[in-house]
């Protein structure tokens, strides 16, 4: 009785809370996020990915516009800033938890917020300041990580 009750309360449940209990462990498999960190040196400020490899991760930065929308659930996501840029990982594990390690608002980028994370395509935009200036994005390696790195003039 008590298994039958258990079943019928997950299946009542909001898919919010399912879904969510789908991202409880932290992520650390390869292809994987890791952590995500934001920091500054100087005249510049950074966006840090951290992916577990091998295989090394792909991923794209495209410039977008508000409004911006969660992939699973369609809700609406406000993200501080005034230009905007999307970094998107493809070919990523999906389903756990990123650490995320952010210290905002900097001088030049205000804010960092997941649009998605879904079937191996994980998505974050970063908001930043019209007087400040995205650079470059770049990668390196450090032993089994991939440090993908978005830099900012303040």
């Amino acid at each position: 009785m008590k298994i039958i009750l258990i079943i019928i309360a997950a299946l009542a449940a909001p898919s919010s809370m399912l879904a969510q209990s789908a991202f409880a462990s932290p992520c650390g498999a390869p292809r994987s996020i890791k952590r995500i960190t934001n920091t500054h040196i100087g005249k510049y400020e950074y966006v840090e990915f951290e992916v577990r490899r091998p295989p090394n991760p792909q991923y794209s930065v495209t410039t977008v516009t508000p409004p911006f929308t969660h992939d699973g659930s369609g809700d609406t996501i406000t993200v501080a800033g005034n230009k905007f840029k999307q970094i998107r990982f493809t070919g990523v594990m999906w389903a756990c938890k990123i650490n995320e390690t952010f210290s905002l608002p900097k001088t030049a980028i205000k804010g960092i917020k997941s649009t998605g994370q879904f079937e191996g395509v994980v998505t974050y935009v970063i908001g930043y300041r019209t007087a400040s200036t995205y650079l470059n994005t770049y990668h390196y390696d450090v032993g089994s990580i991939r440090k993908v790195v978005m830099r900012f003039k303040r």
